[in-house]
């Protein structure tokens, strides 16, 4: 049976985007055509504020009221000026604790702002590269804390799988004590404040707009949209992506490589577009 939907979010990665990192016109014209119709378009994403700026342009998600679920939940922001509306940043002390668990193991320190990564090296790692092409964000080099301009949305170790294996296992029970870890990519773990996450913020950002959990669609597609894909009253996941995600979904749809999404939503909401 098909639900009043009010609110649709959007992962970006692995979902909206094919692995060119583009959107593809017929997904664009599907969700633009929803958009006119009254229903809210909202992205939900690791990357940072200005790592998502070009698909909001493009999907005309410009507005005061507008807005971005972005560094993995650390922040939601409003499209128009990156206003932060609900906040859950890292801080000097959590950098700190991190630095001191990495100590002379050979994992590069990053740290995701709305603007800048910020690098703990002066030479990227394989891990880093693949990562700042992921989110589409610049890059500089910090020495101390004090070179971070801006509010900390994550932290993340890149490294060799195998290194980060052995740094998880002998770290993850003091991480989890006061940090959110995910592990997304086998090179990566994401440090985030504890009371970040995409499905935290999504739950906050519907209790503003007061819009229920059952007039929700998420359209997701890795281990970061599991929960989303569950506290939606329909979730839609990528036939291209995780088992996991899969398995969390209402509907399973065709690759993110394909207008997966737009032939969805034309069925569903019976477009003629």
């Amino acid at each position: 049976m098909k639900k009043d939907i009010k609110l649709i979010v959007f992962d970006i990665d692995g979902t909206l985007v094919n692995d060119k990192k583009e959107m593809l016109d017929e997904n664009v014209t599907a969700i633009k055509k929803l958009k006119e119709k009254g229903i809210k378009i909202v992205l939900n994403s690791g990357r940072t504020f200005n790592g998502m700026w070009r698909m909001r342009q493009k999907l005309d998600l410009m507005a005061y009221d507008d807005y971005s679920i972005c560094g993995t939940g650390a922040f939601v922001r409003r499209n128009a000026d990156g206003k932060a509306l609900i906040s859950n940043p890292l801080g000097k002390k959590d950098y700190e604790k991190i630095k001191s668990l990495v100590g002379e193991e050979d994992l590069q320190i990053t740290i995701h702002t709305m603007n800048i990564l910020y690098l703990n090296a002066e030479v990227p790692n394989d891990a880093f590269l693949y990562d700042q092409w992921q989110v589409s964000m610049p890059w500089f080099k910090f020495e101390k804390f004090e070179d971070i301009e801006d509010s900390i949305c994550r932290i993340a170790l890149a490294g060799e799988k195998d290194l980060l294996d052995k740094f998880t296992e002998e770290n993850k029970k003091e991480l989890v004590k006061d940090y959110k870890i995910m592990r997304n990519e086998k090179r990566l773990l994401e440090i985030l404040n504890k009371n970040s996450g995409k499905s935290e913020s999504l739950k906050k950002l519907a209790q503003m707009l007061e819009i229920d959990r059952e007039n929700i669609m998420y359209f997701g597609d890795g281990m970061n949209d599991v929960k989303s894909l569950g506290f939606a009253g329909c979730g839609v996941a990528m036939a291209s992506g995780m088992k996991e995600a899969q398995d969390a979904a209402d509907f399973v749809i065709g690759s993110n490589e394909e207008p997966s999404i737009a032939k969805f939503l034309k069925e569903y909401f019976d477009l003629d577009v």
